[in-house]
């Protein structure tokens, strides 16, 4: 394997390069640390629910389930073996995407080895399946029982008509039973193969040693013919589906989650990365914890620390969340959508816009210094087609103009809607 140097504007050592078998990987020596981060990353998430080229379905939550069952092969727990390595290892499963860590500051050669043979190496028998079902299934049911959730994914369910973003992630205890070894090996073979797999680390290790590793591994796995995986766009709605929905749980108070949908969706990369930041540097200066917006709420009791607003998107979907708990949730409406029309009207503070893209700035190039975030930013980048860094130029080029098309194109009512928790009586 040959690496390639890729050029970003902080001039920072960031390598590229592909094995015989098609397996991407990206390297961002750092000598001086004393830590090794590794992220070992597939294109398939919870909303990949299509199985083949038939079109035939598969059970919502299986890219969580596979993301399980791989931490477990014939030699038992695979945390265990990097525990004994001196590394911590993890992994999550995400709308788009699953992600496998180690991190250590001990030998990573032998962590990188595993990291490497676990992901690829899959042992899948249907008595182990049907033992992972009743684990997963108590971790479903703690989430039935978190407002936080409950409430998101009620809200997703009232932006979205079809879209498996709308579905949990782990998926439901009735959707996991239709899983068993077959259906994880039949979509283990159609995700986890090279050229839908990147890996990257991030620290002190020799780049021709990560080379000569991956090279090893990879020399006995056969050559991928077999493109990245890209996802069909959706005939999605752009409006809401639903305008509310209500929800009763144990819990002292209210909580109000209001949705907006995205419905500008696609583009280039560069497109889709500028939308992204434009939209979160928006909800920042609207209602961040240093905004006139958040701090009007709070003096009038509507809104505590729990309060929160993001945005998340990919190319065929994309969402805002704003709320959190209140004892006025119709009044918190209201209110969240004062200030957004407030904003349509009067336009936005120039001075508050500088400070809010300085403090992103210096959050980016904080975030340089730290293994984790450089190869978490490498390996999102290198799925969504971004350059290494390309944010940092991004978010300076962004203008208060770009955040006001983003008010009017983005905040808009047919696209918006409001989830609320009560209180169960009694």
């Amino acid at each position: 394997m040959n690496w390639e140097t890729l050029p970003n504007r902080l001039d920072e050592p960031v390598l590229a390069g592909r094995a015989a078998s098609g397996l991407r990987v990206i390297m961002n020596p750092r000598p001086d640390w004393v830590r090794t981060f590794a992220a070992f990353g597939v294109n398939f998430g919870s909303i990949d629910r299509v199985g083949g080229t038939d079109g035939e379905p598969v059970p919502e939550g299986l890219a969580h389930f596979l993301e399980h069952k791989l931490f477990e092969d014939q030699r038992g727990d695979v945390s265990d073996r990097f525990a004994t390595l001196g590394a911590s290892t993890n992994a999550m499963t995400g709308f788009s995407g699953t992600t496998y860590i180690f991190s250590t500051i001990a030998d990573p050669e032998p962590c990188l080895d595993l990291l490497l043979d676990f992901v690829q190496e899959p042992w899948f028998t249907d008595e182990l399946v049907e033992k992972e079902q009743g684990i997963i299934a108590q971790e479903i049911r703690m989430y039935d029982d978190d407002p936080d959730w409950r409430v998101f994914f009620g809200l997703l369910g009232c932006l979205y008509r079809s879209h498996p973003v709308k579905d949990n992630i782990a998926g439901s205890v009735e959707s996991i039973r239709q899983i068993d070894a077959a259906t994880l090996r039949h979509c283990y073979d159609l995700f986890y193969h090279p050229n839908n797999l990147c890996l990257v680390v991030s620290g002190p290790m020799d780049p021709e040693r990560v080379a000569e590793l991956v090279d090893s591994d990879q020399a006995d796995r056969p050559r991928d013919s077999r493109p990245a995986h890209e996802r069909v766009v959706s005939d999605e709605p752009l409006g809401a589906i639903e305008s509310r929905c209500a929800l009763s749980l144990p819990v002292s108070r209210p909580r109000l989650l209001m949705g907006i949908k995205e419905t500008v969706l696609g583009g280039s990369a560069r497109e889709q990365a500028k939308r992204k930041l434009a939209t979160r540097v928006l909800l920042d200066l609207l209602l961040g914890r240093s905004s006139g917006g958040f701090e009007s709420l709070y003096q009038d009791g509507l809104v505590d620390e729990s309060f929160g607003v993001s945005y998340s998107s990919e190319t065929g979907f994309g969402f805002t969340t704003a709320g959190g708990d209140t004892d006025e949730p119709e009044r918190l409406e209201q209110r969240l959508s004062e200030i957004f029309e407030a904003a349509r009207r009067d336009g936005l503070d120039t001075a508050a816009f500088e400070r809010i893209r300085n403090k992103l700035l210096g959050g980016m190039l904080r975030g340089v210094d730290s293994p984790e975030s450089v190869a978490y930013q490498l390996l999102h980048g290198a799925f969504r087609g971004e350059a290494p860094f390309e944010a940092l130029e991004l978010v300076d080029e962004l203008t208060v103009a770009d955040l006001l098309e983003r008010l009017e194109e983005h905040v808009r009512d047919e696209a918006r809607a409001v989830a609320v928790v009560h209180p169960t009586e009694g």
